[in-house]
């Protein structure tokens, strides 16, 4: 069962919060992986629409947290409309997936 809210503001923003099972959130990361890939992205609801555009040089953002009993993982994936070159950042990222014991 989905619980969401919808939040948008303004023409070119789209938000939406829901609580989901890890089957649905691994589809729409799927998804968001595929649309990076090829270069498009679409967001909407019944209510509201937007597509982005992603290309050139994406920088990405992963910041997780873990403080008692609460987990916290954010990804931020941002990148100039101008498809703007600069560098890749010398610092590489390792992300692993494991079994949960």
């Amino acid at each position: 069962m989905e619980k969401s809210n919808f939040m948008s503001t303004f023409d070119d923003d789209f938000r939406y919060e829901s609580i989901q099972d890890r089957e649905s959130i691994v589809k729409y990361l799927t998804v968001l992986g595929e649309g990076i890939q090829n270069g498009r992205l679409l967001f909407g609801t019944r209510r509201k629409k937007l597509i982005l555009e992603p290309g050139g040089l994406l920088k990405l953002e992963v910041k997780a947290k873990r403080k008692d009993r609460k987990v916290k993982l954010n990804l931020q994936i941002s990148w100039s409309s101008d498809k703007e070159k600069g560098s890749a950042g010398a610092d590489s990222l390792e992300i692993k997936a494991g079994k949960k014991r």
